[in-house]
């Protein structure tokens, strides 16, 4: 497996979103560099499941399934994968802080402005490995192209795109950005389909040994849309944090089995001391400073784990529909 290339995974992805872009409501840009930017903003269902199964470097699936909140009938997402830490951690994960500086006179001076700032995530990642994760990963992609996903509203320009292809040493001909803002359907599934990365994020937040990990499989709501990216944002979060459900199998020795066991008990959302209110809530508090905010937030609601050695599981969290229904707005 580590000599897939999940660029070239992506690609394949990519190339039937252009190739059918009436289907999926795909907007597509030529730049004239030769990168290719895809608008999702306006995607179909089955164009943001796409989006997602790109995310994850074409090594996972985005499945869509219901959810009972309470009496609400929602849509939600089931999404696995057999390759988690490639697809999640070394794809998926948005880490890559992509920013683009122009220098502008003001009062006489040149000052430097940021014209372009969006986190990005996608099997790009592993071309540029800026991110310090990479040193952890054992994992290298030999593609010829570049795929990265933008969860902006402002699409990438040729001077954006090019420092994507130099980072990851590629043609910009070969490079392509997947953009869509969190505040429309595409956004709701995107961050929905990340409930399996999410969970090992927060895993490796807390120092449980990620490749241990074998298989993942996740289930959360795909939030109702709503009026701003700032809304959606607080809406999409929750959905992980309040209803995300994540089972993993594992694979350790008997005798480190009670020790990863109790580990885990740390991990869901729950235990976090931001936990409690809904997103928005807590982003307001904080002064819309994400660092006034415990990190453990943000994680799944549940966590179920099997380790394949002895057969043996542990759930460990709690689902909150109150929460939810505060957040997403329903009667």
């Amino acid at each position: 497996m580590h000599h897939v290339k999940i660029n070239e995974l992506a690609k394949r992805i990519i190339d039937e979103l252009i190739q059918n872009k009436e289907f999926y409501n795909t907007e597509i840009y030529n730049l004239e560099n030769g990168a290719t930017v895809l608008d999702m903003t306006n995607a179909s269902w089955i164009g943001g499941k796409l989006v997602g199964e790109i995310c994850m470097g074409g090594l996972g699936k985005v499945e869509f399934t219901s959810y009972n909140l309470d009496g609400h009938y929602l849509p939600s997402v089931n999404v696995y994968t057999s390759e988690p830490i490639v697809s999640c951690m070394a794809s998926q994960l948005a880490g890559w802080n992509v920013k683009l500086k122009k220098e502008i006179e003001k009062e006489g001076q040149l000052k430097k402005k940021v014209v372009f700032q969006s986190l990005g995530s996608g099997p790009a990642r592993a071309k540029s490995k800026v991110e310090k994760i990479f040193e952890e990963l054992n994992y290298t992609d030999e593609s010829n192209c570049a795929v990265i996903v933008f969860e902006t509203p402002k699409l990438p320009n040729e001077e954006v795109m090019e420092i994507v292809a130099t980072k990851c040493g590629v043609n910009t001909l070969d490079t392509y950005a997947v953009c869509a803002p969190t505040a429309c359907l595409t956004g709701s599934i995107q961050v929905a389909s990340r409930i399996v990365e999410t969970g090992i994020h927060k895993l490796h937040e807390i120092g449980f040994p990620i490749h241990t990990i074998s298989n993942g499989f996740g289930t959360t709501t795909i939030a109702p849309i709503a009026k701003d990216d700032l809304g959606a944002m607080g809406r999409t979060n929750d959905s992980i944090s309040a209803a995300g459900l994540t089972y993993y199998t594992i694979n350790v020795e008997k005798d480190k089995e009670s020790e990863l066991f109790e580990l885990l008990k740390k991990a869901p959302a729950e235990t976090s001391s931001s936990y409690g209110k809904p997103f928005l809530e807590t982003f307001k508090e904080a002064n819309y400073n994400f660092y006034e905010i415990d990190p453990g937030l943000f994680a799944p609601a549940i966590y179920t784990v099997t380790n394949i050695k002895t057969g043996k599981s542990i759930t460990v969290g709690k689902v909150n529909h109150e929460l939810l229904k505060q957040s997403y707005g329903l009667y």
